[in-house]
Formats: structure tokens, C-alpha cells, sequence
């Protein structure tokens, strides 16, 4: 029988090869994209079959289960219709981030299943080497806002973070989330791990740069994570009194750590804010990494 445990920070060392293992560059299965948002969805977590699988609360608080990954397959998926058809999991039997390569997996072992796109989690994924040259028409007003900020800012500059400016960022981050109106308690969630981050770089494997205006004035940060040949932006946040900040901040970002490894960068989803559907889509990605919610299921 599965025996799931809470996903904590401490965790990262046991959980981050099977992470290592997915080949689909979806944003979900990076150290980054699982810690951050892991209580805002209560993960859990269980080893089994050589398997790393998660369960966890989606829409409305219903559970799902991510499928098995890193071991049998086959195996993992019985133990958990196992699990579900015992008095351990209430509720209908789902599986969420089934990425197009799962699909088959799952296919294998069920009858009958639904799937369903989630449009507002597909991962936005671009070449690095467009993102670094902005050529042609379709960049134009990204190449715009930066030559204005430059020109406004001309002193502007990159710093990699390091200790001594992490006290500056969680400040910065604070102000962020305050002068934000629309701040909800999913709002509230993410900044928290974003402090997380900055405390526990090492342990995270991330990696970032603030965005000076002035000497001494932080306007923006992003902070990533490397896997396999793509770059990861998990955290941009920039102030948008600056305009021309968030262009600058992303290519900047991508310009200081693209290397010989990274062929692409994957900016993650927009949960269906129609602003930032309509931002990301303008830097032209390569290909929108789908995702599914997977539900009445049926075994064979």
C-alpha cells in the first residue's frame, strides 16, 4: 500500500533525481516548479516500485496523482488504483501534469479514460538563440521597450545574486507584494516561497540576476533553474513603473545564463491571465508544452 508523506524543503536531496528523469521539459517537474507551488497544491509524496509519485489537490480541492516516474510504470499505476480503492482516498481517481509523452503510459493501462487539456498551464518554451537576438518584425516592440529603457536608465546593469544583495531582493519583493492590488492568497503563497529561494539557493539550484535602474536601485529579478538542455525561469518580477523593465530583465536574464548546454527556455505557463497569455506569446515560442488532467478512468 502507497504511504504518502508531505513534501518539505528537506526533501529536495531524496526527490530531485526522479525529477532529473522526466524528459518533457514541462516546468512541473524541475526542483523549482515542484517546491514552489508544492503547499499551495499539498503535495505529497510516496517511493514505490522504483517509482517517485505525487499526489496532490488541484482544482476545487480535488486529489489527483502524477503518474509514476523513475521505475515500473505499470507497477506504480496498480498501486495506486490500489490506493484508491481503499478507505485511504476519497474521491473520483485522476491524474494531473500528464504531459503528451504520459499519455501513452496510461493508455497502456487503462481501458477507458478522458483527457483534457489545460490550456491555461501550457508551458511556454522558445529557442534561446531567438530570444537573444530579437531579429525581425515580430520583436520589434520587445527591441523598443528596451532601447527606452536604456535610454531613460543609462547607468541600467545586471548583478548575479549572491548573499550580499538577497537582504535588498526579499525588500524588493516585499514592495512587490504590497503595491500589488490584485494580490491574492495564491499571490501571497508564491512570494513566500520566493523568500524561500532566495534563503536556500544552494538547495534549490537556482540561480538569478537583479536588474539595477541605478547603483542602488533594484527594479526587477529573475530567478532559474538548469535541466537537461533547458533554461528555467521560475521568478520574474520586475516594477512596472519602469517601463520597459520585464523586457529587459528576461533577455538580460536569458543573455547571462544561456550557454553551450541550453537550446531553449522554458518561461512556464500563464494561468490564464489574458495580459500575460498575450506577453509571452509576443516572444514567438517554439511550441506550447501541453498539458492534461486525465479522469474516468477505467481498468482493463
Amino acid at each position: 500500500m502507497l504511504e504518502f508523506k508531505k513534501l518539505t524543503l528537506e526533501t529536495i536531496p531524496e526527490v530531485a533525481p526522479y525529477l532529473a528523469l522526466h524528459p518533457q521539459r514541462l516546468c512541473d517537474w524541475t526542483i523549482g516548479g515542484t517546491y514552489i507551488w508544492r503547499d499551495a497544491f499539498k503535495y505529497e509524496y510516496a517511493f514505490a516500485a522504483g517509482n517517485l509519485i505525487f499526489r496532490m489537490r488541484i482544482f476545487d480541492g480535488e486529489c489527483a496523482f502524477t503518474v509514476p516516474l523513475g521505475g515500473d510504470r505499470e507497477e506504480g499505476m496498480r498501486l495506486i488504483d490500489e490506493f484508491c480503492a481503499s478507505c485511504k482516498h476519497n474521491g473520483e481517481l485522476q491524474y494531473a501534469i500528464v504531459g503528451e509523452a504520459d499519455l501513452p503510459v496510461l493508455e497502456g493501462h487503462y481501458a477507458k479514460m478522458d483527457m483534457c487539456e489545460e490550456r491555461d498551464y501550457f508551458d511556454y518554451l522558445y529557442e534561446a538563440k531567438e530570444l537573444l537576438e530579437l531579429k525581425g518584425k515580430i520583436h520589434r516592440s520587445t527591441r523598443n521597450n528596451i532601447s527606452r529603457f536604456n535610454r531613460l536608465y543609462p547607468y541600467n546593469s545586471f548583478r548575479i545574486i549572491d548573499e550580499e544583495i538577497i537582504p535588498d531582493l526579499h525588500a524588493f519583493l516585499d514592495r512587490y507584494v504590497e503595491n500589488d492590488t490584485e494580490a491574492d492568497e495564491a499571490t501571497l503563497e508564491e512570494a513566500s516561497k520566493i523568500h524561500e529561494v532566495l534563503d536556500n539557493m544552494d538547495l534549490y539550484r537556482a540561480f538569478g540576476a537583479a536588474l539595477y535602474a541605478e547603483d542602488d536601485v533594484i527594479v526587477g529579478f529573475s530567478l532559474g533553474e538548469y535541466d537537461g538542455d533547458t533554461l528555467y525561469v521560475h521568478v520574474e518580477k520586475a516594477n512596472t513603473n519602469y517601463r520597459g523593465a520585464y523586457q529587459v530583465l528576461m533577455t538580460g536574464f536569458v543573455r547571462e545564463f544561456t550557454n553551450e548546454n541550453v537550446t531553449y527556455v522554458n518561461r512556464e505557463d500563464d494561468a490564464g491571465d489574458p495580459g500575460l497569455r498575450k506577453s509571452k506569446l509576443s516572444y514567438n515560442p517554439v511550441w506550447l508544452v501541453k498539458k492534461f488532467t486525465v479522469k474516468n478512468l477505467v481498468a482493463k
